[in-house]
């Protein structure tokens, strides 16, 4: 079916069910931000395929609503839609509860997938609307009808994180939990949020691509646990070591049985950000909740010294992998045959080789010349630009590893460049080197710091629209809170054992775009009578090609930094290359 088609059908549907209005929210029973095949509404019934959005159908129009990470992406893959794109975090920005209820009549309806949307959401939407009468209706999923050749949930087992790996037992983190019980006093805590769940019980899966994740639900209450989970995913092995840490195994389609089961009246905790709407009107029904932000969410962020030393040994084989990729490509790629595809998969392939390879840690952005000017670009086989010797080169990409999961960014010249992109090539890498060299007051957010990377590109009149840092997860996913370093105000300090990326840049549309992303770790400094300070170590190690820079709009200390972080790059990878690909190193990190 065409994407015009399927609206059709859908409007049919909204008509028989007495709605004006639909929501597809792009999310999942579990909040994802990436999602398993069978909860990709958002992109079946649009053919947008950036990780956010929302799309809304009314009877007379459809709309998505998306940032500014996606704006050229969903130009292109909304046209001939008639679905219209909406852009959110600019300047007099709609967003689609505004939109709704200044669009729709009082008295119409607004459909909602209430497992797909959380209790925080559905309040906000709420909220918006009831000023001018618009009624919210929570409906089963209304795209199950027209999709008929639906994916089925996957069936990929569930394993178990090693200690050696995790750092910290099952036990300690479930007595955490228990703790947290007692302090509100009450019986349950209920977790949906899957990467919180995976921390908790120290397991990983594959149900969703890229992330480590298994589909389940959890609940801590103050003598055992339970675990809701496809059970065929679980081995005897897992499913007695789970037991031994108190964890009873349920289906992952019994929560709402299980509450049932429960005496009426019972004390729940819940974090209404992530927490489905429909299951918390299974909770709500019968027992007291208490909203509180899911304790597990900076526990989790704040690395233990095992997790650190993962985190660190995973970067030394990603600096590995990258620098054989870019070894390579510098050999073929005066062959004019190299793809953006391929050299992406090429990279895939490098990483592989290590044996405690596990997955990428995303969907790898291989961009070359104008297709880099968008940040979340994706190249499609057969569709793809060919890397040609001159302009510049995006690739952006990661690993998951048993140990650690890693994000970078580099952009590399594949030949001559022009004056512009030489100046936007440094500029990037000031603004980086600056957030790299930051000395903080404890407790400083993310946002107090985003001005540092910004600086040098705001003295020059340029800018990039996405955050500059987002945090990392320890073998979870690439995208974790609760920190970031963006301009948005979130009321979170950066703390010690906090690893973020770090990752400005500049996309002129057309032209090409630039990003340098390095992992950095939040690290105690000193305290004195000013008070507690600390500072970034930087994990990444992989090389800045130095032919791309401007040398005089760098400062001394700038090129110190530069020169000291390339030495540490071949001091600590060189040992693991052959006699070439280290003498080609050092040639690349050179001081300058």
């Amino acid at each position: 079916m065409t994407i015009q088609e399927k609206l059709t059908l859908l409007k049919g549907i909204m008509k028989r069910e007495g709605l004006e209005a639909y929501i597809i929210s792009g999310s999942d029973p579990h909040n994802n931000e990436y999602l398993p095949s069978a909860w990709k509404q958002r992109e079946w019934i649009s053919g947008f395929t950036g990780s956010f959005g929302t799309v809304v159908v009314t009877l007379e129009s459809a709309g998505l609503w998306t940032d500014t990470r996606y704006f050229i992406q969903a130009k292109k893959q909304l046209a001939d839609s008639s679905i219209e794109l909406h852009k959110l975090r600019v300047p007099h920005a709609i967003d689609y509860p505004e939109w709704l209820s200044t669009t729709l009549k009082p008295g119409n309806h607004v459909g909602v997938d209430g497992f797909c949307m959380s209790v925080q959401d559905i309040a906000n939407l709420r909220d918006k609307l009831s000023t001018n009468n618009i009624k919210v209706v929570e409906k089963t999923d209304l795209l199950g009808e027209i999709w008929l050749d639906r994916p089925a949930l996957p069936e990929t087992p569930v394993c178990l994180l090693s200690e050696k790996y995790a750092g910290e037992s099952v036990k300690n983190k479930i007595d955490f939990i228990k703790k947290e019980l007692h302090s509100y006093h009450a019986d349950y805590f209920l977790f949906s949020a899957l990467d919180e769940i995976a921390w908790l019980f120290n397991i990983r899966g594959q149900d969703i691509e890229y992330n480590p994740l298994v589909i389940c639900y959890a609940i801590v209450g103050k003598e055992k646990s339970w675990l809701f989970v496809k059970q065929t995913k679980l081995s005897s092995k897992a499913t007695a070591e789970l037991q031994r840490n108190g964890i009873e195994i349920r289906d992952y389609h019994h929560v709402s049985l299980f509450l049932e089961e429960l005496e009426k009246g019972c004390q729940f905790l819940a974090d209404l950000h992530t927490l489905n709407y429909a299951i918390y009107n299974k909770l709500q029904a019968k027992f007291s909740v208490t909203d509180i932000p899911s304790p597990i969410i900076q526990k989790k962020a704040i690395k233990n010294p095992i997790e650190i030393d993962g985190f660190k040994k995973a970067c030394i084989k990603d600096g590995i992998a990258m620098t054989r990729f870019f070894f390579w490509l510098e050999q073929v790629m005066h062959s004019g045959t190299v793809s953006e595809f391929e050299a992406a998969e090429e990279l895939t392939a490098f990483r592989a080789q290590c044996p405690d390879y596990v997955s990428d840690s995303f969907h790898t952005i291989s961009a070359y010349g104008p297709n880099a000017a968008l940040p979340h670009y994706s190249a499609i086989h057969g569709k793809d630009a060919i890397l040609q010797p001159k302009g510049l080169y995006l690739v952006d990409s990661g690993g998951q590893y048993l140990y650690g999961t890693t994000d970078i960014t580099r952009t590399i010249p594949l030949g001559e460049l022009t004056r512009q992109e030489k100046e936007d090539y440094t500029l990037v890498l000031k603004g980086m080197i600056a957030l790299s060299r930051c000395i903080f007051p404890k407790g400083t957010t993310g946002a107090n710091m985003d001005i540092v990377a910004r600086q040098p590109l705001w003295n020059n009149k340029t800018n990039f629209g996405h955050g500059t840092g987002h945090g990392v997860g320890h073998f979870l996913c690439v995208h974790e809170g609760p920190q970031d370093i963006r301009q948005a105000w979130r009321a979170q300090p950066i703390l010690p054992g906090m690893i973020t990326s770090n990752e400005p840049g500049i996309y002129r549309e057309g032209m090409h775009g630039i990003r340098h992303e390095n992992l950095i770790i939040c690290k105690e400094l000193e305290t004195n009578e000013f008070g507690e300070w600390c500072e970034f170590d930087t994990l990444t190690l992989c090389y800045f090609d130095t032919s791309g820079l401007v040398i005089e709009l760098l400062n001394e200390d700038e090129k110190k930094w530069l020169n000291t972080y390339h030495a540490k790059v071949y001091k600590q990878l060189s040992p693991y290359l052959t006699k070439e690909e280290a003498e080609w190193l050092k040639y690349k990190v050179k001081e300058i």
